[in-house]
């Protein structure tokens, strides 16, 4: 039997599996178990990996926060990554929906136009774009330069887009295309806006940043973060998930110390785990399966997508922690929050003090100089 024959039969046998699953969560089955209500609260030695993955875990769990929480945000500019598809599209338009001006960043003009324009004609919200390709610091800078041009308050950045587990490649700036993406260019990004959010902070008395992690931390490398470009450039080690949890535990120590450095400003920094859910950020791991059998991955793929959040439920995470009322006024800061809007324990990595700071001058120190 040949080796693909094999994988086929493997990845049918999986889809088989999982059909099962999905089958038995929407008949109520597995429900009836407790199987989800336990897996919700299981603390395990690395935390809280599984808590409000699907929508199945939080059954019978009060939300955090709610779309009718969401406050009337007239006057406020908030500023989203990645807000043409998926969670961010959805960030923006619930925040639209209350009257902000949302400024949403991407990299295809086109792709941000139409998703300016779907949000306004539905919201009727001020809805601006920007150019912004995370992969080229050279964007980033002028992203950053055009919002300041034009707002010297920023209430709230939202870093919301990323990359995952595509195959090796460099961003344009030398860096491993995850790492450097989902950290390095919302690093630069927000280091440059800082005097927007720390105007907009001193006017109303806060402003926010949210970065958008993932339960994918919890395996990163053995070590968290790799300590140098040149380990995290090195093809021949490069493993495609543990970079991409590499690029989310940065994400998590990124908040932690920006909280910390920014606290008098009184700017709250805190990070964020949507769960599972339905939009374009695995297609690379569907172009893998899809290698193997086209039939298996759109049957996957169909399956998931009947069990994950919807974008429009999963983006209240992201957007309690950019406008939400409670944590603002309890200046909850440098925390770390799960589906939906539950504060959760992270990796035990994120306590490394050490590696933390590591980071932050390893990026400081790699931005400067390109």
């Amino acid at each position: 039997m040949s080796l693909t024959s094999t994988c086929c039969k493997c990845s049918a046998i999986l889809v088989a599996l999982f059909a099962v699953f999905v089958g038995a969560l929407f008949s109520g089955a597995l429900k009836q178990t407790g199987i989800f209500r336990f897996v919700d609260t299981y603390h395990g030695s690395r935390g809280q990996f599984f808590k409000g993955m699907f929508p199945a875990m939080h059954e019978g769990t009060p939300w955090g926060f709610t779309v009718d929480e969401i406050p009337d945000l007239t006057g406020q500019t908030i500023l989203v990554t990645g807000a043409n598809v998926g969670l961010g599209y959805w960030t923006a338009w619930h925040m639209a929906a209350k009257n902000a001006t949302v400024i949403i960043g991407c990299r295809s003009q086109k792709k941000c136009s139409d998703a300016a324009a779907k949000i306004k004609s539905e919201t009727g919200a001020v809805v601006e774009t920007a150019l912004l390709d995370l992969g080229s610091f050279a964007s980033v800078r002028a992203c950053a330069a055009q919002v300041a041009s034009k707002h010297a308050e920023l209430d709230s950045l939202n870093l919301n887009a990323g990359v995952m587990a595509p195959p090796f490649g460099l961003t344009q700036d030398g860096l491993e295309t995850q790492i450097g993406t989902n950290h390095f260019g919302h690093f630069l990004l927000t280091s440059l806006l800082l005097p927007q959010l720390k105007a907009a902070a001193s006017s109303k008395g806060v402003a926010t940043v949210v970065s958008v992690s993932s339960a994918a931390h919890f395996d990163s490398y053995p070590e968290g973060i790799l300590p140098s470009i040149e380990r995290m450039n090195d093809e021949m080690s490069y493993n495609r998930g543990m970079a991409y949890g590499q690029s989310k535990l940065a994400n998590v120590l990124f908040a932690q110390e920006l909280a910390a450095r920014v606290k008098d400003s009184k700017i709250l920094v805190n990070s964020i785990h949507p769960g599972g859910v339905d939009t374009e950020l695995p297609r690379h791991i569907a172009n893998m399966i899809k290698q193997v059998s086209a039939t298996a991955a759109d049957s996957l793929l169909e399956l998931v997508a009947n069990a994950v959040w919807h974008p429009k439920e999963a983006a209240l995470t992201q957007i309690y922690a950019s406008v939400g009322p409670s944590l603002k006024q309890n200046k909850i800061t440098g925390k770390y929050y799960h589906p939906i809007a539950r504060l959760t324990d992270p990796d035990p990595h994120t306590q490394n003090m050490t590696l933390q700071k590591l980071l932050w001058k390893l990026s400081e120190e790699y931005v400067a100089s390109h």
